[in-house]
């Protein structure tokens, strides 16, 4: 093996993949096995495929298709999920995604790699898929969400405002009334408390209270 590519990387490193699968230049290129170096980065939990091909005249080339969280976990320290439900462990010490954080399950029995399919996850999973829609262009509000009460889903976005509403994610119809209640908000200047869509054919905002001596937001 004179050269070995490897493509699909954004958060591993090629270093990382090559001694994972136990590859290296210098092997001889007929008696290297593909099946157990394939075997072995599909242990790696970030890692959700791999194929392997060969390039003229002493090359290998991997194509790697990694793990992307949309959730953020307590594990002890913050972990990560996928948009599978797969458990990821943290990249380095210090290190998080920039995506929500689900609050409500626990984790810690949970090893690194394991697939969650537990009802609150779903939830939650469904809360991100649903907000990520092209059209809706909420998910880049989204900080927490909220799945401890089986009623309910609370959802933190990043201006602070809480937004109340039903357990599973409702239709596009009232999620785009949230879309156009939010935008009426900020190009107000007003600043909302919470925001609750639990009932039907009504979104109720409650502004932020006033501080002492000073001026309370408005409502919308």
């Amino acid at each position: 093996v004179a050269r070995i590519d490897v493509h699909g990387l954004h958060y591993l490193g090629s270093e990382r993949v090559l001694r994972t699968a136990g590859l290296e230049v210098g092997q001889d290129l007929f008696r290297v096995d593909f099946a157990r170096a394939r075997q072995r980065l599909l242990l790696e939990p970030r890692i959700a495929a791999v194929h392997f091909s060969r390039m003229w005249p002493r090359g290998i080339e991997i194509n790697v298709e990694e793990r992307t969280a949309v959730l953020l976990v307590q594990h002890g320290v913050p972990w990560e999920l996928d948009s599978a439900g797969v458990l990821l462990p943290p990249l380095a010490d210090g290190v998080e995604a920039d995506a929500p954080l689900v609050v409500g399950p626990n984790f810690d029995r949970w090893p690194a790699g394991s697939r969650v399919r537990t009802t609150d996850v779903a939830r939650a999973l469904a809360w991100v898929r649903a907000l990520s829609d092209r059209d809706l262009q909420l998910g880049g509000q989204l900080s927490e969400v909220d799945v401890t009460d089986a009623r309910c889903t609370g959802l933190t976005l990043m201006s602070g405002t809480r937004v109340l509403s039903s357990a599973w994610p409702p239709g596009r119809r009232t999620l785009s009334a949230l879309r156009v209640v939010l935008a009426d908000l900020r190009q107000r200047g007003t600043q909302a408390q919470e925001v609750d869509m639990r009932f039907e054919a009504q979104i109720i905002v409650r502004p932020v209270s006033p501080t002492p001596g000073g001026v309370g937001a408005g409502s919308s």
